[in-house]
């Protein structure tokens, strides 16, 4: 069992204790024999979805998600239960309690599981070469292959990504959760998927929480292009386009290496990739005038407008912002961190289509 599964899996068991200690004496028993079968079918069905034996399906949720969600519950039970006892209309309060608490975990599971969203943007822009006119960018980010996407989920999404037929793929980072093993999981599901122009991704924070170089190694050898301060270009009759892919800054979110910047970029339409938005001046100063990123989400828990997690990263949150004629695309990202929740916030994949405007 991977260390981030146990830890999760110990959270899940003190969730699971504390809500049994506030139960009524008369439900104790027949809760912890419910609470024991409960265990042991998580159990048998984590080794067998280690196995790959699982079928793959439309609400691919991992065992470690639902393991974590079904717990979980039990912190709101508890805080409905102390409600109840200090409110009248106890049956009353417990029955709206569990409809809410159900309810709010059975959307956001269906969110996060559920079928992406594919956000079809069309930019136009006076310089780019006519050779590229039409020509399809299919971006994604944020898979985090680990606990809360397993086997057949990044396989799902894979599958999803490869239909929409992009001329490039562009993976904006966060392959893996923290493992290098993780990395594995991604390969296998995009093995399939052979655009015109090829792979490319850059590398974010959680494929830099294990070991970099060998996460890169691991995607490398099985044909994507990982840039790490790094350009591609990509030239079709005579004419080219420049992927610019920095690395995501491993001391603050301000910096970033200085062999990045100034470097003598090849000739061409240029095109920054990047992991976290905060990197967009940087790309302008380098001559971007697209760039694309993820690592926020779009908040995850999408609670707008009165609140949204992502704006204590960073103000571009999701979606498409202008500095003049330069743009940034910010996608939602795929996966989920902290809690396998999403709420008014669907996985996404993105497929632009770039034309040449007079």
């Amino acid at each position: 069992m991977k260390s981030s599964h146990l830890v999760l899996m110990l959270l899940g068991v003190a969730t699971q204790a504390v809500g049994w200690i506030f139960l009524p004496r008369r439900c104790k028993t027949a809760s912890a024999l419910l609470a024991v079968a409960l265990d042991a079918t998580w159990m048998v069905w984590y080794a067998l979805d280690n196995r790959s034996l699982s079928v793959s399906g439309v609400w691919s949720l991992s065992p470690v998600a639902t393991w974590l969600s079904l717990h979980l519950i039990m912190g709101p039970v508890v805080g409905i239960e102390v409600m109840a006892r200090l409110l009248p209309w106890r049956r009353r309060v417990r029955l709206v309690g569990l409809i809410l608490i159900l309810g709010g975990y059975g959307w956001g599971l269906g969110e996060a599981y559920g079928p992406p969203v594919v956000t079809e943007v069309t930019l136009s822009f006076p310089d780019l070469p006519p050779a590229f006119d039409g020509y399809r960018i299919v971006l994604f980010g944020d898979i985090h292959a680990g606990p809360y996407a397993g086997t057949r989920t990044v396989g799902r999404w894979a599958r999803a990504i490869g239909q929409l037929h992009g001329d490039l793929l562009l993976g904006a980072g966060d392959f893996v959760s923290g493992t290098i093993e993780e990395a594995d999981r991604t390969v296998e599901a995009f093995k399939s998927i052979h655009p015109r122009d090829g792979l490319v991704g850059v590398l974010g924070n959680h494929d830099q929480y294990s070991q970099t170089e060998a996460v890169a190694e691991r995607l490398h050898s099985h044909g994507w292009m990982i840039l790490q301060d790094q350009s591609l270009t990509i030239e079709h009759q005579g004419q080219r386009i420049v992927i610019l892919g920095s690395r995501f800054p491993t001391d603050n979110q301000s910096s970033i290496r200085p062999e990045w910047r100034g470097k003598p970029w090849p000739s061409g339409f240029r095109i920054g990739l990047c992991h976290d938005p905060l990197q967009w001046p940087f790309h302008l100063q380098e001559g971007a005038r697209l760039t694309l990123a993820a690592h926020t989400h779009g908040g995850q828990v999408n609670l707008s407008p009165f609140y949204n997690a992502a704006l204590e990263r960073s103000p571009y949150i999701a979606g498409l912002y202008q500095k003049g004629p330069d743009s940034l695309f910010v996608t939602r990202g795929l996966g989920c961190t902290g809690l396998p929740f999403r709420f008014r916030c669907r996985p996404e994949i993105v497929r632009i289509t770039l034309h040449r405007s007079i």
